[in-house]
């Protein structure tokens, strides 16, 4: 800073406001809305003075803001996923035996207990693909249901899915895709189930949602391949809760599930475990919840930083246009004038940086949501952008805003007409 800019600066952008193609264009906009008072006016043109320092001032509630929406949308995408793997299998409760039973007998007693609407029982192995050159892949879970199965839902991402009258037809979902990525439709694979090869048809891939490496086959082929004909280690409910009930859906679901191994072992059919998708999902919901929360509060701690630096910018705004109040003053803005003229333009610096900090938080979000979702599940999530996220941040930072902006407008509102013009 040479001698003459230092004795000549106003302390507002070294009077050089109005020359740059921002200043202009700032100046444009705000002339030509004319519903914008006078104060409203000079507290948007205000904000640009300074650029390095807006800049400064925004780096940190731009970031918070960023991470804070991408976390929130990270917590929606993980609902929607578990959302989408609990559509994918449609029962509300898994029961499984001690020991395999009669399909027949174990649908039939399933369907006299109140509250069961559908039973539905499937069989399975777990499997491992012997590549061309004699490997041996990685474990799967062969599963197979019936062939007109009520209960997948699947998403067809080639081929097709499985017809009543395939036999050694075979669909994979994109998890065995990411394995064993030579697989096509139309090729034959060879599948060691128990120490047996046998040979299947791909005729299909499904989109995978966090259930690892599953490949369906018909149940009444692969039972006879197995020697397991007619009978299943477990049972699929589908529970239908009376309306007006007044249980929580975790709740009556624990009760049916509680109800039906009673009813198995009174038959002597005993009942080694069930599963509730409602707790399912609660008991996935908290454990996400514990790591969002968390991040959430790094993101705020950010945003913290980002008020105490924006509370200094307005205080030494304050400082170098002390000589400004009092024009202002002594042509007779009121204490409320001067006070909006400061309050506006913070409030304006914490909208642009959520403005900002929401257009940085769509590629970081689908970053972090892929990431979490392949640490997670070996998969991408179903990417879902949290608009309540996106929102909760605005109302965040205009109240840190609005905080750090009072005080020192409150006490440019406090000088006197006097001490401003006398300021030195």
């Amino acid at each position: 800073v040479t001698v003459h800019e230092a004795i000549n600066s106003y302390g507002l952008g070294k009077g050089l406001f109005g020359r740059s193609a921002v200043d202009r264009l700032v100046g444009g906009v705000t002339s030509a809305i004319r519903a914008l008072s006078r104060p409203m006016r000079l507290s948007l043109r205000n904000t640009f003075r300074r650029k390095g320092r807006l800049a400064l001032t925004l780096s940190t509630l731009t970031l918070g803001g960023a991470i804070f929406i991408a976390v929130l949308s990270v917590h929606a995408s993980l609902l929607t996923t578990v959302d989408d793997a609990l559509t994918y299998f449609n029962y509300d409760i898994e029961v499984s035996f001690a020991n395999p039973h009669r399909i027949a007998a174990i649908e039939r007693e399933a369907m006299r207990i109140p509250g069961v609407a559908y039973a539905e029982s499937w069989t399975g192995n777990t499997a491992r693909r012997v590549r061309p050159d004699g490997e041996e892949g990685p474990n799967m879970y062969v599963l197979a249901a019936p062939a007109d199965t009520k209960l997948i839902q699947p998403t067809v991402l080639d081929g097709r899915w499985l017809l009543p009258e395939d036999e050694n037809a075979i669909v994979v979902n994109s998890s065995v895709m990411q394995e064993e990525p030579d697989i096509k439709v139309g090729d034959e694979v060879v599948l060691k189930i128990e120490r047996r090869e046998t040979t299947w048809r791909v005729v299909g891939i499904v989109r995978g949602v966090m259930t690892g490496r599953i490949a369906y086959v018909n149940q009444p082929y692969f039972a006879r391949v197995v020697g397991f004909v007619g009978r299943a280690g477990g049972v699929q409910i589908v529970a239908e809760q009376p309306e007006g009930a007044a249980q929580q859906p975790v709740a009556f679901q624990s009760g049916l599930a509680k109800r039906i191994k009673e009813h198995f072992d009174s038959l002597d059919l005993r009942v080694s475990s069930t599963e509730t998708m409602a707790l399912v999902r609660e008991t996935v919901e908290n454990q996400v919840n514990v790591i969002v929360s968390f991040l959430a509060i790094m993101a705020i701690l950010i945003a913290i930083v980002g008020g105490l630096g924006l509370l200094g910018t307005m205080s030494m705004k304050v400082l170098e246009r002390t000589r400004e109040i009092g024009v202002i003053r002594a042509v007779g803005a009121s204490d409320g004038s001067v006070v909006k003229v400061f309050m506006v333009e913070g409030l304006f610096i914490g909208a642009l940086s959520w403005l900002i900090g929401t257009i940085l938080s769509l590629p970081i979000s689908r970053l972090l949501s892929d990431a979490v979702g392949l640490a997670l599940t070996d998969a991408p999530l179903s990417y879902t952008f949290s608009t309540k996220g996106a929102l909760l941040w605005l109302g965040i930072v205009l109240i840190l805003a609005g905080m750090a902006s009072f005080l020192p407008a409150w006490n440019a509102s406090r000088l006197t007409v006097r001490e401003v013009l006398a300021y030195e």
